[in-house]
This record gives structure tokens, C-alpha cells and sequence, in this order.
């Protein structure tokens, strides 16, 4: 199974994250063989850490929640909240196989689904993965939140690597699904290659 880990920072723990980076980084090293992606999300000026993002694989939910209560970062106190979610990719390609491009922004959308939102993607699901495809230049990672099950979708998560954030912005307000109101919520982050 793969799991969507998403950590919140606490404000000002900079300097905290830093003194923690060494043990974190070699933490992260005993678990290259399972990790997709990994890396830290920030401010889109790049300036600040707020948290991170990781696309691993465990047995099941409990598997993950011991992972990522063993981060040095977590034991530190840096992470205000945590969310694990059930993922499936739809690319066999991880980050360390994935072409790196020069000058390029990565940034993650994180999506749930309306109570009807199964009823909403039906019509439309064709057009989707139609403009998925034309994209696929710019589309690092992509695939369905689930729930602990695996049976429903409950929401989407895509990662881009682009110009800039209009680049990215642009690309979002003609996603199909986006357009006709599929998603509760989404969210658009800085997110960057870290350490795997």
C-alpha cells in the first residue's frame, strides 16, 4: 500500500529543523527502498520550511503512523499536525528516477472530494485524464487519495514541476474535474526534491 504523509510545521521551529537535519536525513536513509517521494514544503518565496510531504509505501495506516512518530523531526516537537492518507500512483516512476529539469518549481495539490464528487468525475472522467495527458511534460507524480480500504476515492493528489507557481495556477483552473466543482477542498504548496 502507498501512503500520502503530509506534516504541518510549528511557526518558528527553523532553527530547531536544522539542528534535527543530520538525524532526520539518516532516519530517511533506512527507508529509501519504500519511499516515492520526500520533501519539504515551504513558503512560496522558498524562504521558510512548513512542513513536508512524503509518498511512501507500508504494509498499512499503523505501519506508517510508526514511521513517521520515529522522525527525528517528529520526536523534536517541530510538526503541528500530521496526515496520513491512503494513495495510489498512477506513474511507476519515483524520485530518484525522475528527470530533473534546470530552473524548474515543484508544487503539490492536494485535493477532497464533495459527498457527490464520484457522481461529478462519471461524466467528465475522459476529458480529465484527455488533459492529464497533454500535460504530461510538466506532471512529476499524480494519483487518487483513497480510503483505509482502498475502495473509494476520496480525493487527488498531483505533483508539478514548473516554470512558477502561474505555471502551475494556470494548469489547475483547466483541470476538468477542477472546473466542474468535483473537489470540497484543494490546496497548492511549494514543494521541493528533498532527501531520499
Amino acid at each position: 500500500m502507498h501512503w500520502l504523509i503530509k506534516c504541518r510545521s510549528k511557526p518558528a521551529t527553523d532553527a530547531l529543523r536544522e539542528a534535527t537535519l543530520l538525524a532526520h536525513r539518516n532516519f530517511l536513509d533506512g527507508y529509501s527502498e519504500v519511499t516515492w517521494y520526500s520533501g519539504p514544503l515551504f513558503t512560496d518565496d522558498n524562504k521558510n520550511a512548513i512542513g513536508s510531504l512524503r509518498l511512501i509505501e507500508f504494509a498499512d495506516r499503523a505501519a506508517a503512523t510508526a514511521y513517521i512518530n520515529a522522525d527525528p523531526y517528529t520526536k523534536a516537537g517541530i510538526f503541528q499536525s500530521i496526515t496520513i492518507e491512503r494513495w495510489k500512483p498512477t506513474f511507476d516512476v519515483r524520485q530518484r528516477d525522475y528527470p530533473r529539469k534546470a530552473g524548474t518549481l515543484q508544487f503539490v495539490i492536494h485535493t477532497h472530494d464533495k459527498p457527490d464528487g464520484e457522481a461529478r468525475r462519471a461524466p467528465l472522467r475522459e476529458a480529465h485524464h484527455a488533459y492529464l495527458s497533454r500535460y504530461r511534460n510538466i506532471i512529476v507524480a499524480r494519483g487518487p487519495v483513497l480510503d483505509d480500504d482502498g475502495n473509494r476515492m476520496i480525493g487527488s493528489l498531483l505533483m508539478l514541476d514548473v516554470a512558477d507557481k502561474s505555471e502551475a495556477e494556470a494548469f489547475w483552473a483547466g483541470v476538468p474535474f477542477n472546473r466542474a466543482g468535483v473537489y470540497k477542498w484543494s490546496t497548492m504548496e511549494r514543494w521541493r526534491f528533498g532527501h531520499v
